[in-house]
């Protein structure tokens, strides 16, 4: 039987990369800062990180982004240096001389130098572009120095019920007044791939024991107006207004603000087509199950439902 040992595990992603693992009768072992975990510390913590135990398989699903709760405002570089970088270094250290590990590392899509492709693709050019990226970027290289078997699941945007982000804006938006607003024309694909399809990914590469990169993303992508449009049925909102803010003022005040506004990572999904291969993870024998639509559906509903109760509860 597998041991692994899953990093980040009460985060959105590792909360359901376990129960995968666990479902194939792999025995698996949970890490995080905070929640219900075996091993509870902090990975850049060098001390806790050499108490974890031995494993067969580890799934650094552990990571800070720009959608983290409690983001600061400023020394936004070190937060993500510390938590992206020198955990993914600690991790490498305690494990790296195990022999026949097979570290499974989660990435980003962010990682791809974003250049206008139509797709990027496992052996497009990587180029970090912002804070958040180029932290994810310096914790590849220390993954690929530290092991010989390692695999990166790389996601675009992760979808699903617990995350919201700007979906929280356009629902918001969309119930209270039937409009919504987003910069640039929002008519270019924009991939995302639902988190339940990421974690059994995560699950076929261990079993395949593959290699290298592996993209994340649903078959098919939708426009940013297209996500809007079916937030807005979801809610019942018949025909809602769009309002698109002119791209360059939105990236001129984004630039003045440090990239706190808009980090660069997506002000470059706003001006340019984010759509993944995903070829080779196909031919690993993965099949998303949930389309763009379904994807974008949940999230409306999820936060809908999440704003219903807060009302009721407030008003009890």
């Amino acid at each position: 039987m597998k041991t692994i040992l899953v990093s980040g595990a009460a985060g959105f992603v590792g909360r359901r990369v376990a129960p995968a693992l666990r479902r194939r009768g792999w025995h698996v072992i949970t890490t995080d800062q905070q929640g219900d975990v075996d091993h509870r510390g902090d990975l850049a913590d060098e001390a806790f990180t050499r108490t974890l135990p031995d494993a067969d398989v580890v799934v650094h699903a552990a990571a800070v982004q720009y959608v983290t709760p409690h983001l600061p405002l400023v020394n936004r570089q070190r937060f993500f240096e510390r938590n992206n970088i020198v955990a993914t270094r600690l991790l490498a250290q305690r494990y790296g001389a195990l022999p026949g590990l097979h570290f499974v590392n989660i990435g980003t899509s962010m990682m791809y130098r974003q250049c206008g492709a139509a797709r990027y693709a496992p052996d497009s050019e990587l180029q970090g572009q912002g804070v958040y990226s180029d932290s994810k970027l310096v914790a590849q290289r220390e993954v690929e120095r530290a092991f010989a078997h390692w695999a990166t699941v790389v996601p675009c945007i992760i979808g699903g019920p617990g995350r919201e982000g700007l979906f929280r804006g356009f629902v918001q938006s969309i119930r209270r007044s039937g409009r919504v607003l987003y910069p640039g024309r929002g008519e270019h694909p924009t991939a995302m791939v639902h988190v339940d399809d990421v974690a059994e990914l995560v699950a076929v590469v261990i079993e395949r024991g593959a290699r290298g990169l592996v993209n994340a993303a649903a078959r098919e992508a939708l426009s940013i107006a297209e996500w809007a449009t079916h937030i807005a049925d979801e809610l019942g909102v018949a025909a809602p207004r769009h309002v698109r803010l002119p791209l360059a003022p939105v990236a001129a005040l984004a630039a003045a603000s440090g990239w706190r506004l808009i980090a660069r990572e997506q002000l470059l999904m706003l001006q340019q087509p984010h759509v993944l291969d995903i070829s080779s993870s196909l031919a690993l024998g993965w099949r998303p199950r949930h389309d763009a639509v379904r994807i974008v559906r949940d999230i409306a509903r999820h936060i809908a439902a999440s704003a219903a109760s807060a009302g009721n509860a407030s008003r009890a």
